[in-house]
């Protein structure tokens, strides 16, 4: 049974997909292509391993790779993951990445408008939604974690210092997960991912990721058919109307001062300066 040595736990809207794309561009190191996010700690724990391990190579493939694993970004939120993930003996080591959270949760806005799940302005996003900038309390849901990892096999990435300092990033990694620290590609990492957006189109969009998540979900076998409409390029067919409405100042302000013990706190669970979300 070939099962993941390590897994980025979140946070969702954080760089996780960028993340992904740089893990998978090390020769070394195996991430899904069947399905980026497995969810199989919180959405699909009852289908097994043996489901879970049907995202992994098979074990005459795994002495290719010195690090098998999946980021699903919301591993990081839910209280019973941590006791699963260490109940496999196989996963050592834990990479979450953060970002400004008031910064993410913006982000999180600008994907419901792209999926057609929020129409108003990110205000209106903030009123109906209250629950989301508990999300941004990233030390709490941490914590959770250190209760069952040893704090050297938690890697926490600052999404703003990830991207700044590639070189040391992969570096950073590689040290990590035990792999050669000179074998990811000079150009991976550099590309932007994984954009919010308004379609053109909006209710064709929102109609077609309903497909998409259905098939996912229900249908075990056509993850195929979603990674074709991918490659296609399927998702540029509905254009691009610009951004997401923008933050307003003072919202940014409330914002700044509600996050601002999480920022000290965080900067003191982590010994790490976080500046750059000031």
């Amino acid at each position: 049974m070939t099962l993941p040595t390590f897994l980025g736990i979140g946070a969702p809207r954080s760089g996780g997909t960028w993340l992904h794309e740089l893990l998978a561009s090390h020769p070394e190191v195996y991430v899904p292509t069947r399905r980026k996010e497995v969810y199989f700690f919180d959405l699909y724990y009852d289908r097994g391993l043996s489901w879970y391990e049907s995202f992994f190579p098979a074990e005459s493939e795994a002495s290719r790779y010195q690090a098998i694993g999946e980021i699903t970004p919301t591993y990081i939120y839910r209280p019973y993951c941590p006791e699963r993930i260490a109940s496999i003996p196989s996963i050592t080591r834990l990479i979450l990445i953060l970002r400004n959270p008031l910064d993410r949760v913006y982000s999180q806005y600008g994907l419901l408008v792209k999926n057609g799940e929020c129409s108003g302005s990110f205000e209106d996003f903030l009123g109906d939604r209250p629950q989301v900038i508990e999300k941004g309390f990233y030390s709490r849901y941490l914590r959770n974690y250190y209760d069952y990892f040893d704090r050297d096999q938690i890697l926490v990435l600052i999404y703003e210092h990830a991207t700044a300092d590639l070189a040391g990033t992969k570096y950073s990694l590689a040290r990590f997960l035990g792999v050669a620290t000179d074998r990811f590609p000079e150009s991976a990492g550099l590309r932007v991912v994984n954009r919010s957006y308004v379609p053109r189109a909006r209710l064709a969009y929102a109609f077609s990721r309903k497909v998409a998540w259905h098939l996912l979900r229900y249908r075990w076998d056509l993850d195929w058919v979603v990674n074709l409409g991918k490659r296609l390029g399927v998702e540029r067919l509905f254009g691009d109307a610009g951004p997401p409405p923008a933050m307003r100042q003072e919202t940014r302000q409330h914002l700044e001062e509600t996050y601002a013990d999480e920022v000290k706190e965080l900067e003191s669970l982590l010994n790490t300066d976080l500046a750059c979300w000031r």
